[in-house]
């Protein structure tokens, strides 16, 4: 597997930048077709603190498909997939799902199977189906019919690449009371500025389609985050280490006791009760609570009290 590690730049929380061929083989009929790669597109702003849920299914995912003889009574549908074109068949759990429809199939009609597995081997009656099928961010719809004395077998090519994502405070590990979260936004092709997958786990991975990206990290709570650009490519595992220079405020107010600090340079504002520690991107702040009024200069890599206890 290739490594990619980088080194992402700071900034304080705010708005960013944020198949081809058809073949005929008799029993055992195998047909490719491969989607035209969508048109790059220029990046669009993306907001880092909006949270939205995955792109609606497409059909630009390319596939195989296979036809072969059987006696009636014997059809269905037999469905897996592969990360790439030449890679091997997914051995983790794909969301599968398979509807009886009428007409042409591309809307309504009646769920007949839905399931996690890496391959679904489904016993079905001749008929209109509309196949649809997931793999970490990337979906896929196709219409078939399945005609009598026939067995399909369709291999979706997802071409997805893993991102494996990990946040760091001064090069330093996290401390136990923040978390970061990670999101990654398209910046080209038909979903550009889209927020595409969201992962809050240290080290977690995201399944994304082959493309370019902006990884951003944020840390929580507090209003640093820190980003780059990630290009993924089917089949690869890409690590990426997001430094933030930030600095941790402590707040040692009593229990009960409201407080907010605010930032003398961004229109940013964080309020609590009782004690809290808060990780600032380096600037001027303002703590307020009911007896205590002050400036904080918060510098990176450094802890600063800025509330001291009674």
């Amino acid at each position: 597997m290739h490594v990619l590690l980088q080194r992402a730049r700071q900034h304080s929380r705010g708005r960013f930048l944020t198949g081809a061929a058809l073949n005929f083989v008799g029993a055992g009929l195998l047909i490719g077709l491969a989607a035209s790669p969508a048109p790059a597109a220029q990046p669009t702003v993306a907001d880092p603190v909006v949270t939205g849920s995955l792109p609606a299914a497409t059909s630009e995912v390319p596939f195989e498909l296979r036809i072969e003889i059987t006696k009636p009574g014997r059809e269905g549908i037999r469905l897996a997939g592969r990360l790439s074109q030449q890679g091997g068949l997914i051995t983790k759990p794909v969301t599968w799902k398979l509807v009886r429809t009428l007409g042409n199939g591309e809307h309504g009609g009646e769920t007949v199977y839905s399931e996690d597995r890496p391959v679904a081997d489904v016993p079905l009656e001749p008929g209109n189906y509309r196949i649809e099928a997931r793999y970490g961010s990337v979906s896929a719809i196709k219409p078939v019919v399945l005609a009598k004395g026939q067995q399909l077998g369709l291999t979706f090519v997802f071409n997805v690449g893993g991102l494996r994502t990990l946040s760091t405070l001064g090069n330093e590990p996290l401390p136990s009371r923040v978390r970061a979260v990670h999101r990654a936004y398209a910046i080209n092709g038909t979903r550009s500025g889209r927020l595409i997958a969201t992962s809050d786990r240290q080290g977690g991975l995201m399944r994304l389609g082959a493309g370019t990206y902006r990884l951003e990290s944020e840390i929580e709570p507090g209003n640093t985050v820190t980003h780059t650009e990630v290009t993924i490519k089917p089949g690869i595992l890409t690590s990426l280490n997001l430094d933030h220079q930030a600095g941790i405020a402590v707040i040692n107010a009593p229990e009960g006791v409201p407080w907010s600090v605010n930032s003398s340079e961004k229109n940013w504002r964080r309020s609590g009760v009782g004690p809290g520690m808060l990780t600032l991107a380096p600037g001027s702040y303002t703590y307020v609570d009911g007896k205590q009024t002050r400036t904080v200069i918060i510098v990176a890599g450094k802890r600063t009290n800025v509330r001291v206890a009674d």
